[in-house]
């Protein structure tokens, strides 16, 4: 009987235990701290002049009474260094901060370039999205002249695509404009739109690439998205002049059709992919770019080379080349003129895809004009011509 006493006894203090384990829950102190303490920069993008000196806010909060020491590393991409060895800017000094406590940290530029400093402590966890970039520009009114080369170069080539959708409409004939050339166009506008669109309005999108790039820059803008919606509805616009206008038998070659199949079927099974999960949503946009260089290689090829069967480039407007040519120039210039005043010539070197795509466009269009101007000038009588032309056979796009 003592002993079935000393069980029941104990299985209720067993049971007040628990219950008291439920009314009064124990959180280790750690976990308290990570939810309340805090280190803030109030600035994540800062442009200096070469120079000139810029102040960042750094603020330290906690719901404890206590002490952190931070020191700044230099983020080049690869590697943190605790010293800076491009001298972008002044050493910054470790700052000591008390709870509640901000600190303005005095930025001098001293070369031109780019940084980012990084807050680091081993008092406290600072997450990786602390940080503040800084660019160091050689001079301000280089920054303003390489904006608006950078705004002329996106009217040049929004415009460029209007000429030819008016020589269509005057002429009510789509003889001449090479129809491989029209096709790739569409193809190529509508998988750059998919990319800027993704990249720029859906969050979850936003969110995984900032997750693969704690610390990047979100390099879509408005005026991407404008810019490549604007193209595919000028493209559709085309093709709608293409199958009501006068077109003497052109058609696409075969060619041309297996590789915009194959573009069309390589951007549907990776969206499946993607819903399926077997690769990110942010992969599937990247494909998508992929397409779009794949396409401005080889887009012009079946315009050049129709002109040079024909011997003629009647039909097809040579302001597309010049704007195009414009547009392509400028962007060149901004590009040098960025890299200059930054002195950051990897902005160029580094992407050669980029750079090269730019060169090619510029080879295309002086082609154009070459052969609009010097190899097959147009004859005064265009509809002459025209019917010139409309008898020398197939008119089947050809790449």
């Amino acid at each position: 009987m003592g002993t079935l006493t000393i069980l029941i006894i104990a299985a209720l203090f067993n049971c007040c235990a628990i219950g008291s384990i439920h009314v009064f829950p124990v959180r280790p102190s750690s976990q308290w701290r990570a939810a309340s303490e805090a280190v803030t920069l109030d600035q994540q993008e800062l442009q200096i002049e070469l120079g000139d000196n810029e102040t960042i806010k750094l603020a330290f909060t906690s719901d404890e009474q206590r002490t952190v020491t931070i020191d700044f590393l230099y983020d080049y991409g690869d590697e943190e260094l605790h010293d800076d060895p491009a001298g972008v800017i002044a050493p910054l000094n470790s700052v000591t901060l008390k709870t509640g406590e901000t600190r303005m940290l005095d930025v001098q530029a001293t070369k031109p370039g780019h940084v980012i400093i990084v807050c680091n402590s081993s008092d406290i966890t600072i997450p990786q999205t602390t940080y503040t970039r800084i660019d160091v520009e050689r001079s301000y009114a280089l920054r303003i002249i390489a904006i608006v080369i950078g705004w002329s170069y996106f009217v040049a080539w929004t415009a460029f695509s209007y000429p030819q959708i008016y020589t269509n409409f005057r002429r009510r004939s789509v003889v001449g404009l090479n129809f491989d050339f029209v096709g790739f166009n569409v193809m190529g506008n509508t998988s750059y739109a998919i990319f800027n669109v993704g990249l720029f309005w859906i969050d979850s999108l936003q969110e995984d690439y900032l997750h693969r790039h704690p610390r990047g820059v979100i390099p879509v803008k408005d005026n991407d998205v404008f810019f490549a919606l604007h193209q595919v509805a000028i493209s559709l616009v085309t093709i709608v002049q293409c199958i009501v206008y006068e077109r003497n038998g052109q058609r696409m070659s075969w060619t041309a059709i297996a590789l915009k199949a194959a573009g069309w079927t390589f951007i549907l099974v990776s969206a499946i992919l993607a819903g399926a999960r077997t690769i990110e949503w942010l992969d599937f946009l990247y494909y998508t770019s992929y397409i779009k260089l794949g396409v401005t290689i080889v887009g012009y090829t079946p315009q050049v080379y129709m002109n040079f069967k024909r011997k003629s480039t009647v039909g097809w407007t040579i302001w597309n080349a010049f704007l195009d040519l414009l547009g392509g120039v400028l962007s060149l210039i901004q590009m040098f003129l960025i890299a200059h005043n930054h002195d950051d010539w990897d902005s160029i070197l580094g992407d050669p895809v980029k750079f090269g795509l730019g060169f090619l466009t510029i080879f295309f269009d002086v082609l154009f004009i070459v052969q609009h101007y010097c190899l097959y000038p147009q004859a005064s009588d265009e509809k002459s011509q025209l019917q010139h032309i409309a008898t020398k056979g197939d008119l089947t796009s050809t790449i």
